[in-house]
């Protein structure tokens, strides 16, 4: 995943270079390939092959770039003295200075020559995310294409889900494409529109049918407090029939306010009740739309509310997550005793007239809840609502019944600039109005013949594709490209008005290099000043949220958090809702350094995290006083601080039974240096388990024993220590200082996470780990712009890049590297205006 490596090689002497398929003889050979011979065949020829490379094998045409990236990165080796190794023969300052001077010039003039002939356009579709933010700002409408039978999943790249090469067309891909763009078009121009509709249930209604009976009862024993639902853990109640709402279909999905009100009961010491709203998995569980903790006590219930997303027709349930040690063999007692509408009555827990003494004990002697439970009042949706922010993008749309041609143009002209991201010339059209007439003269109506033309707008190439070169081979992206590559990189979705209204006099083909000093100062989104404006505006704008929540996600590998579901019997406290605040962690901590415009050293180790109350408990750090992530202190006691100690990165590194050192030491290689290692030889033996008998040791002794082996030893001696400065953490993240052995003898081993980096730096522990990182913070901060690189130009880099991300080191680091600066100098550089 380097800038300049996609195959990073052992760090013992390794030169990019090429020869000859004939061998040239040292003496005739100039002094460039002498000091290949002198100092790097030793290593890297045919009697010995580092890290597989064999440099007399190796690609020396430059032009073609086959080997480039083995090149660059001998040319960062050869600067930094990592080779040749400190135990070999070293050269002169002279011979070193002639060898990397004849090196950059060869890497540069092949560099050229490849930017001269690279082809006139490239497409790059959107993802699936991209393509739901698109319709939404286009046409103000909500669809999900993650839902079943909805777009094809995107295929990651090391995380990515934007990379060019990866994201094909296939023919699967065009049906769902033309199903999708006609599910938008319904939803944006339904046949019949009514108004939203609100459905309000209280507890009488959800639990008791009414509660007719339950209320007579109640009048009987003279309590005047209303009837209330209890929700229990183990059991699943419905939440939404869209029945309640009549007849609903399609047309119906959108938008919908929910609006609750509840309390909870939480036993001493115990978490608070959590709810989760979704649709239903299993007897017990349901796939959370909406989760929150409920810290309220019953006497003064919350009323919470929420906007939700609703593919209808649907039905919703409530679930109640409880981490709490409940007897599972009351479980069946409880379905039993409490699920019958007249079995159990329930207003308040002091109400011990009401308590069925059949029922399971649900609190103690003094009134104190047992367990979790949610105390449920009345629940209210409403639905669907359209603001006038998503009716604004559709005016103008639709032309009127009668409109004669002419306007029909105009009304499909104005649609596809603003679809397509450009300007659109009319005979681009012809064919769109060609069939319209033909519809028109087969008998159908001119609205849906209109629609036709639409949806093909919506899934013509120039719609689901953003397209860059068209019409001829250039370097530079012109106006209307580069709005749409900044819109793509900081909202995930089309430029708005004010984005295209700089720039809406030119036309879509006019390259900046064609303008003068000052038609590039009045007109070109191109000039300094003007970028620099649009960019600021955006990085305030509502939409960055956008970025923040899909770059951390696929920066930091989210997607393969709880990929491998922790073992409930060697992790029992691990729950749906742990890992969904897991997730959620890194999320909200990236938005609180990008939006503080904090240094990236917070990114490495902090006194401070973002939790909620399920992480806090977990962490063991004092309950946070409001719901939701917020931000919490941290003691050196707690022993986080940094994404590198959050949860999710702990655990997506692991199996799910066990940590994996070397799984994290590639993390940290990716993810903090942005350096890939090469894929381990085939048919290597793996870690062996501890036989019964045998006595107990750590995963790390396992893993030094597996290194021993000489295939195996070059990579794990720059892999492992990453990995191993974590081992005082388990699978899933919590911190200990045995490791919990279950085979074996003796008794659980003592922790060692101590080590050696590549470079020689001994660390002790985790926290010493580090701070030798923070010392290396320039490395970090080239890693961490690759990475936005990557994200913002939807492609792998390659050795061409490297000034274009130099520059851009070079402007955040005047700037401290702060995390927002530096998003603003990559979406500024001269990298981003390129192709």
């Amino acid at each position: 995943m380097s800038v300049i490596s996609p195959r990073p090689v052992c760090r013992t002497c390794f030169v990019a270079v090429a020869l000859f398929a004939s061998a040239m003889s040292v003496s005739a050979a100039e002094p460039f390939e002498s000091f290949l011979e002198k100092h790097c065949i030793g290593c890297h020829g045919p009697l010995n092959e580092e890290g597989d490379i064999r440099i007399d094998l190796l690609s020396r045409d430059f032009k073609a770039g086959v080997d480039t990236h083995h090149w660059a990165e001998a040319l960062d080796k050869v600067n930094s003295g990592e080779m040749p190794p400190k135990e070999e023969p070293q050269p002169t300052q002279d011979e070193i200075e002639a060898f990397v001077t004849k090196l950059d010039s060869l890497l540069k003039e092949g560099r050229a020559a490849r930017m001269a002939a690279r082809p006139a356009v490239s497409h790059y579709r959107l993802s699936r995310k991209e393509y739901q933010n698109t319709v939404y700002d286009l046409l103000g409408v909500r669809y999900d294409p993650a839902k079943p039978g909805a777009l094809n999943e995107d295929t990651l790249w090391h995380g990515y889900e934007r990379i060019g090469t990866q994201l094909s067309l296939s023919p699967s891909h065009v049906d769902r494409y033309y199903r999708a763009a006609g599910v938008v078009l319904d939803r944006a121009f339904p046949i019949s529109s009514g108004e939203a509709r609100k459905v309000r249930k209280t507890a009488a209604d959800l639990r008791y049918g009414g509660g007719k009976e339950q209320q007579q009862a109640l009048d009987r024993f003279g309590i005047k407090r209303p009837l209330r639902y209890l929700l229990f853990p183990g059991r699943v109640e419905q939440a939404l029939s869209s029945s309640w709402f009549g007849k609903t279909g399609e047309e119906h999905s959108g938008l919908y306010k929910l609006r609750l009100q509840a309390s909870g009961i939480r036993p001493p010491g115990g978490q608070p009740a959590h709810l989760s709203i979704g649709q239903r998995t299993s007897e017990e569980t349901v796939d959370g739309l909406v989760e929150f903790d409920i810290t309220a006590t019953e006497d003064n219930p919350q009323v919470f509310e929420f906007d939700v997303f609703l593919e209808m027709p649907t039905q919703l349930h409530f679930a109640v997550v409880a981490t709490d040690v409940v007897d599972r063999r009351a479980g069946a007692a409880f379905r039993g005793a409490l699920a019958s509408r007249g079995g159990y009555i329930f207003t308040h827990s002091n109400e011990t007239l009401l308590l069925n003494p059949n029922a399971p004990q649900m609190f103690d002697g003094e009134g104190n809840g047992i367990f979790s439970t949610v105390i449920l009042d009345w629940i209210e949706w409403e639905g669907p609502l359209v603001t006038e922010a998503e009716k604004s993008r559709r005016e103008g749309v639709l032309p009127p019944d009668d409109a004669p041609h002419d306007v029909i143009a105009r009304h499909l002209q104005r649609f596809a600039q603003r679809a397509w991201r450009r300007p659109v010339k009319k005979e681009e059209l012809d064919d769109y109005l060609e069939t319209y007439r033909v519809e028109i003269e087969a008998g159908e109506k001119p609205a849906d013949a209109y629609r036709i033309m639409l949806q093909s707008v919506l899934t013509s190439r120039n719609f689901i594709y953003l397209v860059e070169g068209e019409p001829d081979a250039r370097q530079r992206l012109t106006d209307w490209e580069l709005a749409s590559r900044l819109s793509y990189f900081l909202w995930s979705s089309m430029p708005d008005d004010e984005l295209v209204e700089q720039i809406s006099n030119l036309p879509a083909s006019q390259a900046p290099q064609t303008l003068n000093s000052s038609q590039l100062q009045t007109t070109s989104l191109h000039h300094p000043q003007r970028l620099a404006t649009q960019v600021d505006r955006m990085l305030t704008d509502d939409r960055i949220n956008r970025f923040i929540d899909d770059f951390s996600r696929q920066w930091l590998g989210l997607h393969r958090v709880g990929m491998f579901p922790p073992d409930k019997k060697l992790y029992p406290g691990y729950d749906d809702w742990l890992e969904t605040s897991m997730r959620g962690e890194p999320v909200e901590y990236f938005r609180e350094t990008l939006k503080k415009n904090l240094p990236i050293d917070a990114f490495l180790d902090s006194d401070w995290t973002m939790a909620n109350a399920r992480l806090c408990d977990f962490y063991g750090l004092p309950e946070p006083e409001q719901d939701g992530f917020q931000r919490v202190s941290l003691k050196p006691e707690d022993h986080r601080g940094g994404l590198l100690t959050m949860g999710a990165v702990l655990g997506l590194t692991s199996d799910g039974t066990r940590h994996r050192p070397v799984h994290r030491g590639v993390w940290v290689s990716e993810t903090i240096f942005n350096k890939t290692p090469p894929s381990p030889p085939a048919n290597v033996d793996p870690i062996e388990p501890i036989p019964p008998q045998g006595n107990k040791i750590t995963i790390r002794q396992r893993i030094e024993t597996h290194a021993k082996n000489a295939s195996c030893a070059a990579c794990h001696r720059n892999i492992d220590p990453l990995g191993l400065a974590f081992d005082q953490y388990d699978a899933i993240g919590q911190w200990r200082t045995r490791e919990q052995v279950p085979t074996g003898v003796g008794d659980d081993p003592l922790v060692d996470a101590s080590g050696v980096m590549p470079d020689g730096r001994p660390f002790s522990d985790s926290v010493h780990f580090k701070r030798l990182l923070l010392e290396d913070r320039d490395k970090f901060a080239r890693a961490f712009i690759e990475h936005l690189c990557t994200y913002a130009l939807r492609r792998v880099l390659s050795v061409d890049d490297r000034d274009g991300v130099q520059a851009i080191v070079d402007e955040a680091k005047r700037h401290q590297y702060r995390v927002k600066d530096i998003v603003r100098a990559v979406a500024l550089s001269e990298l981003i205006r390129k192709r």
